[in-house]
């Protein structure tokens, strides 16, 4: 089996990115691979800002993350650039959420077999 990490670079309404990236990941799972974590860049590290408002027709994609990052305790982290620039505060992330550097998404990288990218697009 692989070892895989995972970056996204989309908000969690955009391209259904989160979405897929939840489940793409639970097939691997249960296929028997390991996440060594996801890691979110860019727009990307609105995912793990858990004060969202989505009202009642709308999916919390935060709160999904959350969830299934609890169940199968898969590490994440957002670039600590991007969340600065975004005005994102450390209280406001999901549970398990940290900051951290682009030299920790390449430390996962190089101990996984392979990167997922989900991105714009282009």
């Amino acid at each position: 089996m692989a070892t895989y990490t995972i970056m996204v670079s989309t908000e969690p309404y955009k391209y259904e990115a989160t979405d897929s990236l939840i489940k793409l990941s639970q097939a691997l799972l249960d296929k028997g691979n390991k996440i060594r974590g996801i890691f979110f860049y860019g727009s990307g590290v609105y995912n793990i800002k858990k004060d969202i408002e989505t009202g009642v027709t709308i999916r919390n994609l935060p709160s999904r993350l959350e969830e299934f990052l609890k169940q199968n305790n898969i590490e994440i982290a957002g670039c600590i650039t991007w969340i600065g620039l975004c005005g994102i505060k450390e209280p406001c992330f999901i549970n398990g959420a940290k900051e951290e550097g682009l030299g920790e998404l390449s430390n996962w990288a190089y101990k996984s077999d392979k990167l997922i990218v989900f991105g714009p697009g282009g």
